[in-house]
């Protein structure tokens, strides 16, 4: 667990000025660009647009740390699908976005309700509607860039990190931890998962101590997993004289009350602290000599939002290892609705919006100017814009020549025979040959490698993965039909029995010539009768 406090220098403190500002715009902009899709458009059929101003704010922070400050153009990010305002508002502010297209946020032609590499016209790396399927694609991606470096391929470009932005909710999705087995297998590395612990899903709040189920099973599979639970302003109070009881009575609060005081605010916390802790003394008068915004602002302090402890943690990442970091969040951190159990779907009313406009110093008319409201000068924050590592890039997504493809294969062709013989009999052609089309060409299959006819292809080829395996029975001169060796060099990746990662696996494939800037030719092979069970995947692909 992420515990200290951070010491920052005269040059951080100022970045960390600009980026305070940069934060507050960003959840301005995603807050207004929900509220003029759904107030102020015009809407002939006057019915509810939508949007999720709640969970978009529970991110605000720690997106604003990512992309102004860590990520490098070779990065690439999985953004939570409710989170896509945020994300819009960020590519607004980098000159990526358009403000016409904000305006028209979920209607035609605007910025998408989710990320999409398709319909959006802003930089996303992944299509993350389906929640679960942008996490395990980060994990497959990571997997590809390995593939494609092991075969001395795009070794002039750094390696990027595969980000995954996850809803704590989002983590009940099956497919995730299908994924995960398969990282483990793999030596997945360069892979971080960045959960939003909010503790509260569209219809409730998450169950007690969810956080230490995801840490264990995390580490089960071999991650680093970092837990931000304590901003600077808790973590400089628990150092107080009666810090460490204060400390106690966090870590032992129910989700449902602890989401319920931070809506209620800073009178409901002085009350529900004085009457459990009691007067005693030392953490009596730590309370005290606090406002009630003060106290208010002590106890929403968590670590997701504090970017002092959030840049530490991102910054200190080990790139070898996987890692999940458990930030703690408010759902709706800042917005007059934050901790509400109803919020997942709410809305600020025209009241409380106008109430919202006026905290930021937003002037009327002003709404979509990029630096209203803010204290700092605009060419102070044009010039950090300016310098933000992750937009240095001219174009994120690469490119690269199309593969030359054989105009014939001598392939004998059966007067009968079944389309799997044939498909076997010409991967097993292909694999004769060392042109650039068969070097480029990757299978893989959900452990049906051998029934679907991909064993010829496999004994030319190789199985791939990143430490050389001898196959034993061949070691042991034992005779088998299939040379079952794995090295950095083979050209078929073997899942375990589950059908959503071998589409999510193809899609990261096939998306190899925008990320990493080779191109890679994946096949995948299973049984038409389970191709229903990773349909949502294949959608995606």
């Amino acid at each position: 667990m992420l515990k200290s406090t951070t010491k920052v220098s005269s040059t951080d403190a100022n970045t960390l000025q600009v980026l305070s500002a940069l934060e507050h715009k960003v959840l301005w902009l995603a807050s207004w660009m929900i509220h003029n899709a759904n107030h102020l458009r015009e809407n002939s059929d006057g019915l509810k647009v939508g949007g999720h101003q709640a969970s978009s704010a529970s991110l605000a922070t720690i997106m604003t740390a990512l992309y102004f400050d860590v990520l490098r153009p070779q990065d690439r990010v999985a953004v939570k699908p409710h989170a896509s305002p945020i994300f819009h508002a960020i590519q607004y502010l980098l000159g990526k976005q358009t403000r016409e297209r904000l305006e028209a946020f979920r209607g035609y032609k605007g910025a998408q309700s989710y990320p999409s590499r398709t319909k959006d016209a802003d930089d996303v790396d992944f299509s993350t509607g389906s929640v679960g399927l942008g996490v395990a694609q980060t994990l497959f991606s990571s997997l590809t860039q390995d593939y494609v470096r092991a075969h001395g391929w795009s070794l002039n470009r750094p390696e990027g990190r595969m980000v995954a932005l996850v809803g704590d909710a989002e983590l009940d999705e099956g497919n995730i931890f299908e994924a995960l087995l398969e990282g483990w297998k793999q030596g997945l590395r360069n892979c971080w998962w960045i959960v939003d612990y909010n503790r509260q899903s569209l219809d409730a709040v998450v169950r007690e101590g969810l956080w230490a189920r995801y840490e264990q099973h995390f580490k089960n599979f071999g991650w680093n997993v970092i837990i931000l639970k304590y901003g600077s302003l808790q973590l400089a109070a628990f150092k107080e004289p009666g810090g460490e009881t204060l400390r106690q009575w966090i870590d032992n609060c129910p989700n449902q009350l602890y989401s319920a005081l931070v809506f209620a605010g800073g009178a409901a916390w002085r009350k529900r602290l004085t009457d459990e802790i009691g007067d005693q003394g030392d953490v009596s008068r730590l309370i005290s000599k606090r406002s009630d915004d003060e106290l208010a602002a002590l106890m929403n302090n968590l670590g997701g939002h504090d970017m002092p402890s959030v840049l530490e943690a991102f910054r200190s990442a080990d790139a070898e290892k996987p890692t999940c970091f458990i930030c703690y969040t408010v759902k709706g951190f800042g917005l007059p609705f934050a901790g509400h159990k109803d919020n997942h779907a709410g809305l600020m009313t025209p009241q409380q919006m106008e109430t919202f406009r006026q905290a930021m110093g937003v002037r009327p008319g002003y709404e979509w100017e990029k630096f209203e409201g803010l204290a700092l000068p605009k060419d102070q924050l044009q010039s950090f814009l300016d310098r933000v590592p992750f937009a240095s890039a001219s174009a994120r997504r690469l490119s690269t020549s199309m593969l030359d493809v054989p105009g014939s294969l001598s392939v004998t062709i059966q007067p009968v025979m079944s389309t799997q013989t044939g498909f076997g009999a010409i991967l097993n052609e292909i694999g004769r040959d060392d042109s650039d089309f068969a070097r480029h060409i990757v299978t893989t299959s959900p452990d049906v490698t051998v029934s679907t006819n991909l064993g010829p292809w496999v004994n030319r080829r190789g199985l791939f993965a990143r430490q050389v395996m001898a196959d034993t029975f061949k070691s042991e001169h034992i005779p088998s039909t299939f040379n079952w060796e794995f090295s950095p060099k083979g050209q078929h990746i073997e899942l375990g029995i589950a059908e959503m990662n071998l589409f999510i696996l193809l899609s990261a494939l096939g998306l190899s010539h925008s990320i990493n800037g080779e191109r890679l030719l994946p096949i995948g092979t299973l049984y038409d009768p389970f191709i229903a069970r990773g349909l949502d995947a294949l959608n995606y692909a």
